[in-house]
């Protein structure tokens, strides 16, 4: 703790979460929109300003670096950092799979950084991606132009606006990458196995089962990916981040290789670790997300593995597809889900059911992801000269979530109904007050467009 401060501008006092321990009753001084102290119970200084929230937690605000914030209609940069901001999200980093047009080249990515300064509430960082084909040659000046990470996929979803990469293409693209330090973020599903799978099912009474889904995506298409995607990153010395980790074994995989020298990780999602097959079972294709959520031993097995420190991140996939899209057959529904507004309520009500305290939860939600994406220097802890983003959440009595008075474009999520430990109450980006007892009050064009700086950690 430190006890001298440049002039303060406010002070916020609370239970501080930190990485090792929670301070009750301390207290966090900003000045400038930075951390300008951060102070035991009884060691505050004078300041012009206490916000007092006594009896809640105050923790760095977290950073989600899986969201769609752009894909899908009619979601955009405005309800999405709208909806992180009522989550106690203050960065995040969006998809380059726009559906006016993918991310794809430096005219492209300025186009879009326009955007999140006309419309952003958080700050965002941006990933980049490449053709289909021969598209090797786009990723140079998409690093130089400050992208945060690169998405590639092994699973085609659209020729061109979210396309599976071909090995040699992809490897091409390890390489490329590998001497910049940016991370290469992996949709790690084999098309092949999907395929086969699938055509079993379809145009059959299966595809009305909720469990179709699952039987469609079976853990091996993930893990096989998986491992695929761990010895490119082997060979050529690239740093790889896997997305969406559904399956223990998957992470066991990223163990293995890790011990063998390759720089590489995995998320898991909120929804992986807080639902399960028996949700999918009663909510159908409200909890349809890909890659699949699995049964009741996966889930519990994540845990262990989050807990054993195998897993870097957790992410939301935020992905609010119009609940139109949701009313088809289980197979033929959409898939995805928004989750920024549940994230940290999510995981800190299963991680006190599990006896999982916030500070072991921490750095899972707000600096590892920070670290790996490039924005270690500015977000996710509460330490001097940090972005003063802060996130103040009450669990002292249980808050149910509704999802009519979302702030993104769905109005329905896979939550809906749940009771949680508790609500975020206020929300902090760059000592600015975004979101405040249930309300939006940051300005769109307030959040700022993050460029990547440093190097990924090997998290």
């Amino acid at each position: 703790m430190n006890t001298e401060t440049p002039p303060i501008d406010w002070l916020a006092t609370g239970d501080l979460v930190l990485a090792d321990r929670i301070v009750e009753g301390g207290t966090v001084a900003v000045a400038g929109g930075k951390i300008a102290g951060v102070f035991e119970a009884g060691e505050s200084p004078s300041g012009p300003v206490v916000r007092d929230y006594s009896g809640r937690y105050i923790l760095p605000g977290l950073v989600d670096t899986h969201v769609h914030a752009s894909s899908v209609e009619p979601e955009t940069i405005e309800s999405s950092t709208g909806a992180a901001a009522a989550g106690g999200v203050t960065t995040i980093v969006d998809m380059p799979y726009d559906r006016a047009a993918p991310v794809m080249g430096i005219d492209r990515l300025r186009e879009k950084v326009e955007t999140v300064q006309a419309e952003a509430i958080v700050d965002v960082g941006l990933y980049g991606t490449m053709p289909k084909v021969d598209g090797v040659g786009v990723l140079d000046e998409l690093v130089e132009g400050g992208v945060c990470a690169f998405k590639f996929s092994l699973f085609e979803y659209d020729a061109h606006r979210f396309p599976r990469i071909a090995d040699g293409d992809l490897v091409a693209a390890f390489e490329k990458l590998s001497a910049s330090g940016v991370p290469i973020v992996l949709h790690n599903e084999l098309q092949e196995i999907v395929d086969y799978a699938l055509a079993q099912l379809l145009d059959t009474p299966a595809e009305n089962d909720p469990l179709a889904h699952g039987l469609s995506h079976p853990p091996v298409s993930e893990t096989a990916a998986s491992v695929k995607a761990l010895d490119f990153a082997y060979w050529t010395g690239a740093r790889l981040h896997l997305a969406h980790c559904t399956h223990p074994h998957t992470f066991r995989l990223i163990d293995v290789y890790r011990q063998l020298g390759a720089d590489v990780s995995g998320e898991t999602c909120a929804h992986y670790l807080v639902l399960s097959e028996r949700d999918v079972a009663e909510l159908g294709p409200i909890a349809k997300v890909n890659p699949p959520i699995r049964d009741e031993q996966a889930r519990e097995d994540l845990w262990r593995a989050l807990q054993d420190g195998r897993i870097a991140t957790i992410s939301t996939d935020h992905a609010p597809w119009p609940i139109e899209k949701k009313q088809s057959s289980m197979l033929r529904a959409s898939p995805g889900a928004p989750g920024l507004e549940t994230l940290l309520a999510a995981i800190f009500t299963e991680g006190e059911k599990r006896g999982v305290a916030l500070p072991e939860l921490l750095g899972y939600l707000t600096w590892r992801p920070a670290e790996i994406f490039g924005l270690g220097d500015r977000k996710g802890q509460l330490v001097v000269g940090m972005d003063a983003d802060l996130t103040v959440f009450d669990a002292r009595t249980p808050h149910r979530y509704d999802a009519t008075q979302s702030l993104c474009s769905a109005k329905w999520s896979p939550f809906d109904g749940r009771e949680f430990a508790g609500r975020v109450v206020a929300t902090y980006v760059r000592g600015e007050i975004v979101f405040e007892d249930g309300r939006l009050v940051g300005e769109p064009g307030s959040g700022e467009w993050l460029r990547r700086t440093a190097l990924a950690d090997g998290s």
